[in-house]
């Protein structure tokens, strides 16, 4: 590479549609290092590189041998600098408590921030397209081949759509399709005819089964792209309206992210899912399909989050519509789970106003007993003045009473009349 030997990663793809993808997108626009893992200049040729595969040069043949069994190598390459561990290790191996992962999703929030300034969607963020390098403990995204589309607007010409390369588990519920009837599913088949079989697997249709019945199938409305132009679909045959594709999108990135932070917040998958992010079966497809129909099966599954501030932002961003799920700016400026400070002064706001009042009640408390005393005083005072208005009543009613029982026992005249003549005899 020019300045001696270092650790790198060497990528290798066999979808030569997908290599072209990524290579543009790098081109094009100017990717910040710090977000996105960088590819290194000055490498050997597309034309090098691909004979050393073919080859088995510089140890491939043993790799091959020892751990890649039935399984072909890609020829079109990309050589990166060799990161330190991806999140899906650091998770398992760490085990990172509530601050960590806020301090794991507040770098891939701000990396995803990046891509969506650059109208870039990455489309597949996941544990595996993580990394951390050593040179300043940061995570980078990785992994910007043919889920990593531009977002146009829907007014423009050019048309961009998401689906071409997918992990189904973490993909939003826009995203999946039910295939009901015989035709459908024909239909579906003919178009993927000729690929790969790994591709055929790949978006092989799912039944989903009730009581032992298949009932339907789920697929990912999924593409062919065409030769040379990797982002642009294979309309012909497809086995959904046109508009039925889904556009390239900053929502499908914030479902991603939703699922992501349930991860590593709960250390349980959202929807059951095989070890390539997939959805394990038709059945977990339909939980996607019909998600949020059952309010109560959400609320059960979003109460595994004892954080509540990290439930809050994990509902918020799987919203069944894509309009309703808020933007990664947003989130990172104003929600709580990020800014945790801000909440401990909220608190601490609520403390010193709940103390205010507390004081105001207690001398509201002291005021009113204050005036208790005066009143349990008054009314002492009342009593004691019926009591005397009562004693002297009764002294009252005694001396009447004596006067009267004085005046009937009274046997000579108690009255003397003086007349100025004398009367006659």
């Amino acid at each position: 590479l020019g300045d001696g030997p270092r650790e790198v990663v060497i990528k290798l793809m066999k979808n030569k549609n997908q290599w072209v993808c990524e290579c543009n997108a790098r081109k094009k626009h100017m990717l910040d290092p710090k977000y996105v893992v960088s590819a290194l200049p000055n490498v050997p040729s597309e034309a090098a590189i691909a004979n050393a595969v073919r080859d088995g040069e510089g140890g491939l043949d043993i790799i091959r041998e020892k751990y890649l069994d039935n399984i072909e190598l890609g020829i079109y390459a990309f050589v990166m600098e060799a990161g330190d561990r991806n999140l899906f290790q650091m998770f398992h191996q760490e085990q990172p408590n509530i601050d960590a992962v806020r301090h794991i999703l507040r770098q891939v929030f701000k990396a995803v921030e990046h891509l969506h300034k650059e109208k870039l969607m990455h489309g597949d963020i996941k544990m595996l397209n993580i990394v951390r390098f050593r040179i300043d403990n940061g995570l980078r995204l990785m992994d910007l081949d043919t889920s990593f589309v531009e977002i146009v607007p829907i007014w423009g010409d050019e048309e961009s759509f998401a689906g071409a390369k997918f992990s189904s588990a973490i993909l939003p519920p826009e995203m999946i399709e039910r295939i009901e009837t015989k035709e459908k599913l024909e239909e579906f088949n003919k178009y993927w005819e000729g690929e790969n079989d790994d591709l055929k697997e790949k978006v092989e249709p799912k039944p989903y089964k009730k009581q032992g019945t298949v009932k339907a199938r789920y697929v990912v409305k999924s593409f062919r792209t065409e030769e040379g132009k990797p982002a642009t679909p294979v309309f012909e045959g497809l086995p959904y309206e046109d508009e039925e594709l889904v556009r390239a999108s900053e929502s499908i990135d914030l479902w991603s992210l939703g699922v992501l932070a349930f991860n590593l917040l709960t250390g349980e998958s959202l929807i059951p899912s095989n070890r390539e992010d997939d959805c394990a079966s038709g059945n977990a497809m339909h939980v996607l399909y019909y998600w949020g129909t059952q309010p109560e099966v959400l609320s059960e599954l979003f109460n595994k989050i004892h954080n509540v501030a990290a439930r809050d932002l994990v509902q918020q961003l799987l919203q069944k519509e894509p309009a309703d799920r808020p933007r990664v700016a947003s989130l990172l400026e104003d929600h709580p789970f990020f800014h945790p400070e801000r909440v401990d002064e909220e608190m601490k706001g609520y403390v010193r106003e709940m103390k205010v009042r507390l004081e105001d009640m207690d001398n509201s408390l002291q005021s009113q007993t204050e005036q208790l005393e005066i009143i349990h005083r008054n009314v002492l005072v009342i009593k004691e003045l019926s009591y005397e208005s009562q004693s002297e009543l009764l002294r009252t009613r005694h001396v009447l009473l004596k006067g009267i029982f004085e005046a009937t026992e009274v046997r000579t005249p108690t009255t003397f009349i003086i007349l100025n003549n004398k009367l006659p005899p």
